[in-house]
């Protein structure tokens, strides 16, 4: 019976000594499950962040893009009426250039007329 009992007690005790070190494993793995969950939690909060940079970043993007192509839409415009105010100057010139010799043909009649009235006259 001694056997048995020191048998027993052997078992005892390293049911006991097999129990705590599963205990304190089981301890360790909480504390690193929480560990685990804080920094989790962390990395949440800063990809979080993160992505409210990106979405305000994008909506940049997308406001500047949209100014762009406004101003693009603006110079093609201003392009066009310089080139039809060019186009019109150059017929406003050429129409002055005509009339211009119009109305020196005009003068020429005329002076020809005053030195032809003088003649006569005198």
């Amino acid at each position: 019976m001694v056997d048995l009992e020191h048998a027993q007690l052997t078992w005892d005790s390293l049911g006991t000594f097999l129990w705590e070190d599963l205990q304190a494993k089981v301890d360790h793995l909480q504390k690193k499950t929480v560990e685990v969950d804080h920094l989790l939690k962390e990395k949440e909060v800063k990809v979080g962040g993160l992505q409210e940079v990106l979405r305000k970043e994008e909506l940049t993007s997308v406001g500047l893009k949209a100014s762009l192509a406004l101003e693009e839409e603006r110079r093609k415009k201003a392009e066009v009426m310089i080139n039809e105010l060019k186009d019109q100057t150059s017929r406003q010139i050429s129409e002055a250039k005509i009339q211009m010799v119009e109305e020196f043909k005009v003068f020429s009649g005329m002076r020809d007329l005053n030195v032809a009235f003088s003649q006569e006259t005198f």
